[in-house]
């Protein structure tokens, strides 16, 4: 690997180095997949990309710079999907379950965004953060922009209403756990009650609710 090091050639004009930017988010894209948060790094990450890590240091400062990038580009595309498909007059059902299966259909969106504030965004310069905020922020707005009429809401009703679906999606994500025993072979008392926490019914009950309540407060 290090001969491949040794032989790309230097990055050198803007387009060049957007190219290398994209190769290297794009590893660490499969790299996170392969490995998690835990196993993910800087070392791996430049073995993998095929640069040397003096240069990887070039483009991003840490492990969680890469991460911050990487979840920004899922968030875009997160953003994006969630308004394809979404029609006038909606179901707060339908729409909350859409909602559900987009942010699982990516697998590195959720572990990303479990860790942005806690993690992620605890661990990167200031104005690394200042600048994937205001990326963020333009493509959640432009999300709130689109699903407003669809979900029969003001602009300001589905920002609060989103802001909040997207704690509890975190929240629901983080004490969720894959169960490797099929209820079906449990007594009914205990399949019972371990769908309580069943992340998806946890998830889409307190998200309708939410969406139900910001509606009636404005009556």
């Amino acid at each position: 690997m290090a001969s491949t090091i040794t032989h790309i050639k230097r990055a050198r004009t803007p387009k060049q180095k957007s190219d290398r930017r994209e190769i290297i988010l794009a590893t660490a894209k499969v790299l996170f997949m392969e490995a998690g948060y835990e196993g993910f790094s800087m070392g791996l990450l430049s073995k993998r990309a095929g640069v040397a890590k003096g240069t990887l240091y070039l483009y991003f400062g840490t492990k969680e710079e890469v991460l911050l990038s990487l979840y920004s580009q899922e968030f875009e595309r997160f953003c994006n999907n969630i308004v394809v498909g979404i029609s006038p007059g909606i179901s707060d059902t339908d729409f909350v379950s859409h909602l559900y299966e987009t942010s699982l259909s990516d697998p590195i969106f959720m572990p990303l965004h479990a860790r942005l504030g806690t993690v992620i965004e605890q661990n990167i310069s200031v104005d690394a953060l200042i600048t994937s905020k205001r990326i963020m922020a333009t493509h959640f707005h432009t999300m709130v922009t689109e699903l407003s009429e669809p979900l029969g809401m003001s602009f300001e009703q589905t920002l609060e209403a989103l802001s909040g679906i997207s704690a509890l999606l975190t929240g629901s994500y983080d004490g969720s756990s894959d169960s490797v025993i099929e209820t079906e072979a449990l007594p009914e008392d205990v399949a019972t009650f371990m769908g309580y926490f069943d992340m998806k019914v946890r998830f889409e009950k307190n998200a309708g609710y939410i969406l139900q309540g910001i509606r009636s407060s404005s009556r």
